[in-house]
């Protein structure tokens, strides 16, 4: 069917562009990749299947979600440019976050290749309460510090790493909905 080959070429794109930001991040490098994910093109295709191809159901339900999860995307992305330029500095909890944060790309996108993402998303909600509570003891901790600058940059940095977590958890809730048709 024309639809499901169209909705596998969505998925391929998607799970290249989680592999593109997982390279860059785990290379701590803003890799070429990286700069070739085209999300505005992929909100395009999203529509050009809607238009074109008239899905219902099961196929609507996986259309809609890929069009939900670009915004999810975009703030990946630039979760994980602002830590590469800008983290220039050694703190272990952001380390922790960080190490948190390429693990939950991880599993994602093992997830997306693999299609399990009921069997995923608990492992995906724990990263995601890993890097809250990281998040927090990060705020305990900078209340010693002195200089403001370095706390907003921490503060800044350790927020972005967080947020990868908080996207990811999104992301794999509309996979699930486009799967299973459950409530996001």
């Amino acid at each position: 069917m024309i639809i499901e080959q169209q909705l596998t070429a969505l998925n391929n794109k998607f799970y290249g562009y989680i592999q593109a930001i997982e390279i860059s991040l785990q290379e701590r490098e803003l890799t070429d990749e990286f700069f070739m994910i085209d999300l505005k093109e992929f909100d395009n295709e999203v529509i050009k299947v809607i238009a074109l191809y008239h899905p219902q159901g099961e196929f609507l339900r996986q259309t809609i979600a890929y069009l939900k999860i670009s915004s999810f995307l975009v703030k990946i992305k630039k979760s994980v440019k602002s830590f590469i330029k800008n983290y220039d500095f050694h703190n272990d909890k952001i380390e922790a976050l960080y190490q948190n944060s390429i693990s939950d790309i991880v599993t994602l996108k093992l997830a997306i290749k693999s299609e399990s993402i009921e069997d995923a998303y608990s492992s995906i909600v724990s990263y995601e309460k890993i890097a809250d509570e990281l998040y927090k003891e990060l705020v305990l901790e900078i209340k010693s510090m002195d200089n403001i600058d370095e706390i907003l940059k921490t503060l800044n940095i350790a927020k972005k790493l967080e947020r990868i977590s908080d996207s990811i958890k999104t992301i794999s809730k509309y996979l699930l909905f486009a799967k299973e048709g459950i409530d996001i």
